[in-house]
């Protein structure tokens, strides 16, 4: 049975999936769109969420430690749409989106509140906007699965009123 902690963050990480998925809704004919010229599509969006090719968040998870940190090095605002992204259809994106969260739940429901604490990373990107490069696994897991989704559903929302689309519901 999941922890608190980690019962939080599914229900942060699930609230946060209905919002971005909400926003999806009727998306599909406007994949390619943008809210204006020089920002990013839907696809990109979405891709983005999907970080970059053959990116397996187990892996990153599973590296956390209470000792001996390691680095983790993100590229803000890289789209990461590869040849394969640009072909699939808005259910292929949503399901990758959906089984990557499948998957980082099925590591962290029985990790410990105190395992999800002292299980770091270091992150010198988190340090400009957390003031810490060292990172908890609770705190990465919360910042990639609820604030980074709604972030980008907040992007969507704009492309879907850019496109003539009712505000999602």
């Amino acid at each position: 049975m999941a922890g608190k902690v980690a019962s939080e963050l599914k229900a942060k990480t699930d609230a946060a999936w209905t919002n971005l998925t909400r926003q999806l809704q009727g998306m599909e004919s406007h994949l390619d769109r943008s809210d204006a010229s020089g920002q990013w599509t839907t696809r990109e969006v979405l891709s983005h969420l999907l970080f970059q090719p053959g990116w397996d968040p187990t892996v990153t998870l599973k590296s956390f430690a209470p000792k001996t940190l390691p680095v983790i090095d993100m590229e803000p605002g890289k789209p990461y749409l590869n040849d394969e992204r640009k072909r699939m259809s808005l259910k292929q994106l949503v399901d990758a989106i959906d089984e990557q969260r499948r998957q980082v739940f099925a590591l962290v429901a029985p990790l410990s509140d105190d395992e999800l604490q002292t299980r770091k990373a270091r992150i010198p990107l988190f340090k400009q906007f957390m003031g810490t490069e060292e990172i908890p696994l609770a705190q990465y897991v919360g910042a990639l699965f609820d604030f980074h989704w709604n972030d980008h559903a907040g992007q969507i929302a704009k492309i879907r009123k850019a496109v003539g689309l009712p505000p999602a519901g």
